[in-house]
């Protein structure tokens, strides 16, 4: 993961660090531009269109942050899943622009079934009036991770050894 910044990288080992949870990753996308009748697009399937559909597209100055991460299957997945989603909806109810969505392909392409094998979730954050420097936006992931990895102590959720 040295490919990311400090503080992402740190983010994706706390989200790694529960047990289930497999093949953290991130990007950053610029909101700015995209109209909603271009969301039907391939090369934006990745986006939560349904929010974005709200605004007919992104806003003036918006990016988001999205990171993603998928189950390995096991009972631990799915109280890792459940702890993520309230710690998510906690965060924004404190009035952070977060979301936990679900991401998959569809159940079957030409002869090949792939359902079962593409479900993935989404830790979409939104940044309106993004700054030049990303920095802020780094200080706002260090900050979520700090609170992400208090309450996985405080709850006492369980994790895992990472190597």
């Amino acid at each position: 993961m040295g490919e990311y910044p400090k503080e992402i990288d740190l983010f994706h080992k706390t989200i790694e660090s529960l047990k289930g949870i497999e093949n953290v990753s991130s990007g950053i996308d610029n909101l700015e531009g995209i109209k909603g009748s271009e969301l039907g697009d391939l090369s934006f399937s990745h986006l939560p269109i349904a929010t974005l559909l709200r605004t007919d597209g992104g806003l003036k100055d918006e990016v988001i942050l999205q990171f993603e991460f998928t189950l390995d299957k096991s009972s631990d997945s799915l109280i890792s899943l459940e702890f993520l989603s309230w710690f998510v909806r906690d965060q924004s109810r404190g009035g952070e622009m977060l979301q936990l969505r679900t991401f998959a392909l569809p159940p079957k392409v030409l002869d090949q079934f792939q359902i079962g094998e593409t479900l993935k979730f989404h830790i979409d954050y939104f940044i309106e009036d993004a700054p030049e420097s990303l920095q802020p936006i780094l200080d706002k992931i260090s900050k979520l991770n700090k609170s992400l990895e208090l309450f996985i102590k405080l709850y006492e959720i369980p994790t895992k050894k990472l190597k």
